[in-house]
């Protein structure tokens, strides 16, 4: 018995430093440029070994995704009961930033090659609108962001500019920070109150 729980633990830590390699090989080089030899060789196990945990290389990616997806999720859940709304959006910013310098931008190409993934994230971003929405009635509340404005359609902008920084390739053609300067902070700058304003005047990105 004990041999099994060992072995499962075993299996377990295995399955998390696999992530843990992918994502950053996938990060680095790009999703296509990582062969499954190259994850099994950097944490010295076999193919086989590697291929009885995740059985192709997208059922990896898209255990990769969602594992950033979790985590994103949580870090961002717990800032936000801590932290006042415009904190939250220069947070979210900053690590958007930081997280498109890190990346190889032909994660991003290669990455629309593999349809479960692209569903996954499709789903992902979905599930996330009620509470994109819940966000921004919190900060009319709050009294950073006008009550007057239209948020459905607020939403529905971001969504297009999404839309249209990946169908343009717009990250290979300008800096992360000029990108979400322009197309989230500006934006965002404009339906923030006087009061929201002065916050995010006060704040370092």
């Amino acid at each position: 018995m004990q041999e099994i729980k060992d072995l499962n633990a075993y299996r377990m830590s295995l399955k998390e430093k696999i992530l843990e390699t992918a994502m950053s090989a996938f990060a680095r080089y790009g999703i296509r440029a990582v062969k499954m030899d190259d994850i099994a060789s950097g944490l010295s196990i076999s193919k086989r070994t590697l291929y009885e945990i995740y059985g192709d290389k997208e059922s990896l990616l898209l255990a990769c995704v969602q594992k950033g997806h979790e985590e994103k999720l949580q870090y961002m859940t717990e800032f936000a009961n801590n932290h006042n709304v415009i904190e939250v959006v220069a947070e979210a910013y900053r690590r958007k930033v930081a997280e498109t310098n890190r990346v190889n931008f032909l994660f991003y190409l290669d990455i629309q090659q593999y349809p479960q993934v692209m569903r996954l994230l499709e789903e992902n971003h979905a599930s996330l609108h009620e509470s994109f929405m819940l966000f921004l009635s919190r900060g009319v509340k709050e009294g950073y962001f006008r009550k007057e404005v239209n948020y459905e359609l607020i939403s529905y902008m971001f969504d297009v500019i999404g839309e249209s920084v990946a169908k343009n390739k717009l990250f290979m053609r300008y800096p992360s920070e000029e990108l979400l300067n322009n197309l989230m902070l500006v934006p965002f700058r404009g339906f923030c109150t006087e009061k929201g304003l002065k916050v995010l005047s006060c704040i370092k990105l």
